[in-house]
């Protein structure tokens, strides 16, 4: 489902380490026609679509450390490895946990479809039980392996399930050769399913006009009337794609601040022949990569 929301380019930028310049298919890949935009739009859903639409790197695999910080000041660390492709009839992202060795082996497997009346599909691994389950839609609010993101952040959602509005035409954030002249946009979930899944109200989303990518993301969360922060940093590109390699993301319930996830990327690729269709085949051992 293709919309991109919330954190929906959180993961996208996490996983997938989409981008606004062409890359170079391998063969059997499928490009997206960008949709052009004037940085003077008002339209919040063509805007939308533009940054939907982008072009984008494809078979991406790369190393992520997480930082994990409670509210006490505790801190946690974890290391994973992830892999991303775009078929054209879906999006395929899988996460394996390296470190440490309490979270060794468990594994995610996202499937995001582009089909609008097919539900996205999820299989967490588990190495103590030794199989995996199935993620109902029911569940995707609930925290991902202790950190500030949600399964349901891991996953797009339909264009239809959520209506936009432009907040600000122009909003300067950064500091100096850092600046960028950003759209503010807000989103709300407007069916009963979105509500459901996401947990979220609505959001307001920085959008870079340069690089269509968003640049900070403020999200109200349903349950306990939380906020979620989310800030990307250290963009630059990666074979000609626009990522950040640095993304925060805190939850916090007024001035208290709950929780921080802190995740840094390296050694990112692009275009990597081993990554294809039977490396994401649910019906595999896919836990073992």
């Amino acid at each position: 489902m293709r919309n991109q929301h919330l954190l929906f380019i959180l993961l996208s930028c996490l996983i997938a380490a989409e981008g606004f310049c062409e890359s170079t298919p391998i063969q059997g890949d499928t490009q997206t026609a960008a949709v052009a935009i004037n940085g003077n739009s008002t339209d919040a859903k063509a805007i939308m679509a533009a940054v939907e639409s982008r072009a984008k790197a494809n078979r991406v695999k790369s190393k992520l450390r997480l930082k994990i910080v409670d509210k006490g000041g505790r801190t946690r660390e974890r290391t994973m490895r992830s892999w991303a492709m775009e078929t054209g009839a879906s999006e395929r992202q899988l996460m394996v946990f390296d470190s440490p060795a309490d979270v060794q082996g468990t594994s995610l497997l996202s499937i995001d479809h582009d089909d609008a009346k097919r539900d996205d599909d999820q299989w967490l691994y588990l190495p103590s039980l030794k199989k995996s389950t199935r993620i109902s839609s029911g569940d995707r609010s609930g925290s991902f392996m202790g950190t500030d993101l949600t399964y349901a952040d891991m996953t797009r959602s339909s264009t239809s399930d959520y209506e936009y509005g432009i907040v600000k035409q122009s909003v300067s954030v950064g500091k100096g050769s850092n600046v960028e002249d950003c759209w503010l946009i807000e989103a709300r979930p407007i069916t009963q399913k979105a509500k459901d899944e996401t947990g979220y109200v609505k959001s307001r989303l920085w959008i870079s006009k340069s690089k269509l990518l968003p640049i900070q993301i403020k999200a109200w969360v349903r349950e306990g009337r939380k906020l979620k922060y989310i800030k990307f940093d250290d963009v630059k590109k990666v074979g000609g794609h626009w990522m950040a390699h640095k993304i925060s993301a805190r939850t916090a319930r007024g001035r208290e601040i709950l929780s921080t996830t802190i995740i840094q990327f390296a050694e990112v690729s692009a275009d990597n022949a081993d990554v294809n269709d039977v490396f994401f085949d649910q019906n595999s051992e896919w836990w073992t990569r």
